[in-house]
Order: C-alpha cells, then structure tokens, then sequence
C-alpha cells in the first residue's frame, strides 16, 4: 500500500493532523480496499461494508489525531473499521440472534488478526528494503527468513563458509534496524532487533 503514496509517508501524516484534504485522498486510495475486505468479514453485504469503511474515513478527518508513523495510523483504521462493524451488528434487527452473537464475538477476538495483517505489511516493507543491499546479503537474507534454510545449507547452497554466511546476516539485520528506527517506524525496528536477539546461529 505504501507505493500508492506520492508523497512521503511522513508528509501525509503531517498534512493530514494539519486537515489538508490531499492527504486524506491519498489515504483513502491507499486503505479503502483492503479496510472493505477487513469489514467483510464480519458483516453479509459488502454494501454495508462499504458505509463502514466511509465512516471510518470521516471519523479519521474528524478525529484531528495525530500519527507519528504509518503503523500507528493503520492500527487506527483497523481497530475503528471493526468497531462500526460491531455497532452495526448490534443495531440491525434483521440479523438473528445466533448469529449476530457469533459475529460480535469474532469481531471482539480479532486483535490478534490487527497485529497478524500489521506485522505482514511491516514483513513486506523490510523484504522491499532488502532488495536494495548487495546481491550476497539478499541471497542469505532471504534463504534465511523467507524460506527457513539454516546456517549450514544456506553456506552449501551458495559455496560460502559458515562464519561468512553469519556475518552477512548479521550486517543484514543491523542495517535494516538502523535504517527503520531513523524512520520512525519502531515495530520494524523492532522486528529486526528481535530477530537479532532470537536468531541463535549469529
């Protein structure tokens, strides 16, 4: 979603606390389908999705809230798409009992799903970033928390030796936790500072 934007991120968010109207299109071109998909899940008519997700958006314009990263805002939208669910939920009559039950309680549990689809969009923004490091660091970046090799098959697959394919992983998680933390975005930061303390073949 952030290639959508024709700003910086940082830009958006602050014209946006400011109410430039730009900013919020560009937000809306950005979120809009994935936040439609997110509501359609908890309610039976992707029309009614659709007024969710708008009123999601005037609440966002009318909020005056300000985000000091792209993360923060998106646990926002997230979190008050899936509450207007739950309100309208509550509010329809048409839905029977058993049902609406079912879905509100579903809806109440879904934090955990808010961090699963937050954590696979920051996952894509550091593959994006890994992309731009020397050709050796992204092939052991990549055989390493892409597809699962260990240490020692990543060093027969690519004919390196052991102690040289833990120093480009090493340099690899290092340059990526420094890069996200000058930008503000700490749950990539510390994505990559947990993968440093976890990961027991450096």
């Amino acid at each position: 979603m952030a290639a959508l934007f024709t700003l910086q991120e940082e830009e958006i968010l602050t014209r946006l606390s400011v109410g430039d109207t730009a900013a919020l299109e560009i937000l809306i071109r950005s979120y809009y389908p994935v936040l439609c998909r997110f509501a359609e899940k908890f309610l039976p008519d992707a029309s009614l999705a659709k007024d969710v997700v708008q009123e999601s958006f005037i609440k966002l314009w009318k909020s005056n809230k300000s985000f000091n990263s792209t993360q923060a805002l998106k646990v926002y939208l997230y979190t008050i798409t899936r509450n207007g669910c739950l309100d309208l939920i509550r509010s329809r009559n048409r839905l029977d009992n058993r049902h609406q039950q079912a879905t509100i309680e579903a809806a109440e549990t879904l934090e955990p799903v808010l961090t699963e689809i937050i954590r696979a969009e920051s996952v894509a923004l550091i593959f994006q970033a890994v992309k731009a490091m020397p050709a050796k660091m992204q092939q052991v970046f990549f055989l390493s928390y892409r597809d699962g090799l260990t240490v020692s098959e990543i060093a027969t697959q690519l004919g390196m030796n052991l102690k040289a394919v833990k120093k480009q992983k090493y340099k690899a998680l290092v340059a990526l936790r420094g890069r996200f933390s000058k930008r503000s975005e700490p749950l990539l930061g510390l994505l990559t500072t947990a993968a440093l303390l976890a990961d027991k073949n450096l």
